[in-house]
């Protein structure tokens, strides 16, 4: 173990249990791999093992419902085990003696999901929907997402529930669950109740703080009466809404010492309600370890550990330690993307973690679990990297991300294998990015690293050509040459000299002047980093988009960018087309935004001051070398952005998918 982590890796206590670190995996929901009536599956009990055997000391798991009749139809959280009743016991105890075999304790996590259960069926198909549910909440507030009403929980009913939890927390104890967690956050029941935007009532479970915490400390007493005095109880609350009207530091610091009181022997502070989901899971867009300032806060005013999470690295989990900011971290997405995070970690081989780039494509697709960096996530047992039957020379053109995959994961099985990149340095359209968001280079460095360790052969400042082809003769190539920005040739004056590409300003290649119009043809994530990275420096900033504002954007991403936005005055007009440029600024039409029933949609032409027009048009395949070379070359391949512009996900699961087949 490396000297500076020695506080992440010291053994440390929850009430009566030990841990062996102070990594803890924080919850999370895997619907791809955990059987449809919340029984184990093995696949499920592969990701988790290998996470184990990862190194992580303590696993708390996601959201299992209450029992019946409090289960709300579900009977589980999409992903997670259940023990809704006594028959799911045997299946969760299978998991729990697995975890043990690695040195690893488990937490279960027992939850009501409130108005938040009206959201959950609305995904659903109609005719899967379960019959004769009941979505409630302490008050009768329509639900932000659907706008439903939810019956409001009498007051027998709301004891009701607190004994639902205590049953619940029972049957998790009999299953060989080392710790109970009460999930009183992320705008689920208990956290409706206890913020003042969702909970109106105006009895004894409402209008004052304690009031409305009363619900979660009742919960709390009656888990401790069920499993005695020496089960460690957790409660997750948020640390802030991060909302107007929300739930603030100083409401949460209140919170976490009635919840002391009340018997809890840890606290897990996290954050973010439906309304500000991009604060649950901090994106690419906001600070890492955002979340850290409202522990310390919460760690100050108690005596029991506290725990903090989001986005945050080993070495700054090993700072937070020493700091006294918490006494416990944990790790979501980071172990997605890398399960031998803890082990490589302490072994000091930080080129060697695969780095969360917090794109949020494992939330968007969270159904189909599915990581941008990680292809074998959630396909633990079916994602293997075998020999090769016969190694072959294989030559891979283009060295941005698709390319250094491809060429590392051959590398792996025993081909010999040559990277050629045309320009000076590794990394493709990734490297803009990461001019403007430098964490974000952690990619590029960690796959270069990669291509050293498994010997593959780079020659940057080259381009491969037909001929070289012809001349050496590989037996395969794979062709990853990636795209090019694309530009408005029918526009007039877009090749005038105030108008600069998106790249160009993210790369520090060229300045702009003070007041600036950033045009958007594409999904945008270029255009509004570009938007962000100059409204940050002080400047007029107008986004001209000719769809939605970052349509195409993770829901996340487009919550962090557009908060981000606004916050910085950076105008916006949607729906819009580029009509001229001129030396003074832009023409373009804009949909006033009226709705039908007014006359809309109105459109007006507009004219836009600008000193400089900034031009984020996407991305044109550069594919002329696999043209050319599919014509002669028997054995041939294609991935990433050079067959259709996509991103980081289709690049880096094609090329692994490619590298395993050769």
């Amino acid at each position: 173990m490396v000297q500076q982590l020695s506080r992440l890796f010291e053994p440390g206590r929850i009430g009566k249990m030990v841990l062996k670190n102070r990594i803890i995996m924080a919850p999370m929901g895997v619907p791809r791999i955990a059987t449809r009536g919340g029984y184990l599956s093995k696949e499920y009990l592969a990701f988790y093992e290998a996470r184990a055997k990862g190194g992580v000391g303590f696993i708390q798991m996601s959201i299992s419902a209450l029992g019946k009749p409090w289960a709300t139809g579900l009977t589980f959280a999409p992903g997670s085990l259940s023990i809704v009743d006594d028959e799911h016991l045997p299946s969760a105890r299978r998991f729990v003696d697995a975890m043990h075999d690695h040195g690893v304790k488990v937490s279960f996590q027992i939850t009501h999901h409130g108005a938040v259960l009206s959201w959950m069926l609305h995904k659903m198909p109609p005719e899967k929907r379960p019959r004769g549910l009941r979505v409630v909440a302490p008050s009768p507030v329509p639900f932000s997402q659907t706008g439903e009403v939810p019956h409001a929980l009498t007051v027998s009913e709301i004891h009701a529930l607190v004994e639902a939890f205590g049953e619940a927390a029972k049957r998790g104890k009999a299953a060989g669950f080392d710790a109970v967690r009460i999930q009183a956050c992320h705008g689920y029941l208990i956290h409706q109740f206890l913020s003042r935007r969702t909970n109106k009532r105006a009895d004894e479970y409402g209008g004052s703080l304690q009031n409305r915490a009363r619900f979660a400390c009742e919960i709390t007493r009656r888990i401790r009466q069920e499993v005695g005095p020496d089960y460690p109880v957790i409660i997750r609350l948020n640390g802030n809404d991060f909302l107007e009207g929300g739930i603030t530091v100083a409401d949460a610091v209140q919170h976490a010492q009635l919840f002391a009181e009340a018997g809890v022997d840890a606290l897990d502070v996290s954050s973010g309600p439906f309304e500000s989901h991009h604060w649950q899971f901090l994106t690419m867009y906001q600070p890492s370890g955002a979340l850290v300032s409202a522990a310390a806060a919460i760690k100050k005013a108690v005596k029991v550990p506290v725990m903090t999470v989001g986005k945050i690295d080993a070495l700054m989990a090993e700072r937070i330690l020493q700091e006294g900011s918490a006494d416990f971290v944990q790790f979501g997405r980071p172990l997605i993307v890398d399960p031998e995070l803890p082990n490589k970690a302490m072994e000091g081989r930080w080129e060697d973690i695969r780095p969360c780039i917090y794109c949020d494509t494992c939330m968007r697709s969270l159904d189909s679990s599915t990581c941008s960096v990680n292809p074998a996530f959630a396909k633990e047992l079916e994602y293997t990297i075998e020999p090769a039957q016969q190694s072959k020379k294989v030559w891979v053109v283009g060295g941005g991300i698709a390319g250094m995959v491809a060429a590392r994961t051959l590398a792996e099985r025993g081909h010999k294998v040559t990277l050629y990149e045309k320009s000076d340095k590794l990394g493709g359209q990734w490297n803009v990015l990461s001019a403007y968001r430098p964490e974000q280079g952690s990619l590029v460095r960690y796959l270069s690293r990669q291509l050293d360790k498994t010997g593959v052969r780079v020659v940057v400042g080259e381009e491969a050509t037909q001929q070289m082809v012809e001349e050496m003769k590989p037996d395969a190539v794979v062709v990853a040459t990636g795209a090019s920005p694309a530009t408005l040739d029918d526009v007039p004056g877009i090749d005038g000299e105030r108008v600069v590409f998106a790249h160009e300003v993210l790369t520090g290649k060229v300045q702009t002047g003070n007041e600036v119009v950033v045009v958007i043809t594409g999904r945008g994530s270029r255009g509004l980093a570009a938007a962000l990275f100059l409204a940050e420096q002080g400047k007029t900033v107008s986004v001209v988009a000719k769809s939605k504002i970052a349509w195409g954007l993770n829901h996340n991403i487009k919550l962090a960018l557009l908060e981000n936005l606004i916050k910085l005055r950076v105008a916006m007009f949607p729906d819009s087309t580029l009509e001229s440029v001129t030396d003074k600024g832009v023409h373009i039409i804009w949909d006033g935004g009226e709705p039908p029933e007014r006359g809309g949609p109105r459109y007006e032409v507009l004219f836009l001051r600008a000193d400089s027009v900034v031009l984020a048009a996407g991305l044109r395949s550069e594919n002329a070398l696999g043209e050319r070379l599919s014509g002669f070359m028997p054995e041939i391949y294609r991935i990433g952005d050079c067959v259709e512009p996509r991103g980081v996900l289709a690049a880096i699961h094609e090329a692994s998918e490619v590298g395993r087949k050769i």
